[in-house]
C-alpha cells in the first residue's frame, strides 16, 4: 500500500463517490430502508446495524436484513426505497470538509469527477440544487444506456479522462469502491464516515481515513477557504 501522502504528488484527477463520501446521507438511507422494512414486515434497523450490514450488490444487503427476495421482487424494494430517498436527498448536507477540499483541488489544478451508483438524473438534479455542478468535469451514475454498473461506468470515465491509472485517485466509502478502483488501476482512499463501518471496511487494502478533514493532513498544498 502506497502512503497517501506520496500518492497526492502524482494525482491529476480525483474521482469521488457521492453517497456517504461527499454527501452526508447515511441517516436518510436508514430512514429509506426502514420504510421498506415497514412495508414488507421486516424488523427496522439502527444506523449502527445498517453500517455493519451495508454491502454490494444491494440485493445481498437486503437479504442480510431478512428480506426473502424469492417472495418480494427486488424491484419493489428499490422502488419503495427511492420514493423516500429521492424526495429528500437534496436536503442532505455535504460531509465536513467536502466543499473546502473541492475548492482546494480546483485552485491547485486538480480536476474532480463523480462516479456513483446513484441514478444519474437524480444525482445531476441534486448537484444543481446544491450549486456544485461547476466543480466536476464528469458526473457518472447509473441509468445511462452505455453502462449497467459502477465498474462499467468507471471504464467509460477512465476513457474520457485519458489519464494513466496512477494519476487518478478514487475517494469512496465502501469496500466496493476499493474494488472498483483496483479493477480500473486507480489509486483509492476509503472514508470510514459513510455507509460502512470500520469492521466491514477492514477487508480493504486501500488507505482509510476517518473523513474528508483527515485528507487535508496529506495534501502537498495549503488549504483554501471556499468563496460561496
Amino acid at each position: 500500500m502506497i502512503p497517501l501522502r506520496k500518492v497526492w504528488n502524482q494525482i491529476q484527477h480525483v474521482v469521488w463517490d457521492w453517497n456517504g463520501t461527499l454527501l452526508d446521507d447515511v441517516d436518510l438511507a436508514v430512514t429509506g430502508v426502514n420504510q421498506v422494512c415497514a412495508r414488507f414486515g421486516v424488523p427496522a434497523v439502527t444506523r449502527e446495524f445498517y453500517r455493519a450490514r451495508f454491502q454490494f450488490p444491494i440485493s445481498a444487503f437486503y437479504s442480510s436484513l431478512g428480506f426473502d427476495l424469492e417472495r418480494i421482487p427486488f424491484s419493489d424494494i428499490i422502488r419503495e426505497y427511492l420514493a423516500v430517498f429521492d424526495a429528500r436527498v437534496r436536503h442532505c448536507a455535504l460531509n465536513e470538509g467536502a466543499l473546502e477540499l473541492l475548492e482546494c483541488l480546483r485552485e491547485n489544478g486538480i480536476g474532480s469527477s463523480i462516479l456513483s451508483a446513484s441514478y444519474r438524473p437524480t444525482l445531476v438534479q441534486t448537484l444543481e440544487a446544491k450549486r456544485l455542478s461547476g466543480y466536476f468535469t464528469h458526473v457518472c451514475g447509473l441509468g445511462d444506456e452505455k453502462g449497467t454498473s459502477k465498474l462499467e461506468e468507471g471504464h467509460l470515465l477512465h476513457a474520457k479522462l485519458g489519464l494513466p491509472g496512477e494519476r487518478i485517485l478514487y475517494v469512496g466509502d465502501t469496500t466496493h469502491d476499493a474494488e472498483v478502483a483496483a479493477a480500473l488501476g486507480w489509486n483509492s482512499c476509503i472514508l470510514s464516515c459513510g455507509h460502512q463501518d470500520e469492521d466491514r471496511l477492514g477487508a480493504c487494502d486501500s488507505p482509510r481515513m476517518t473523513g474528508i478533514p483527515a485528507l487535508f493532513e496529506d495534501l502537498p498544498w495549503g488549504r483554501v477557504v471556499p468563496n460561496r
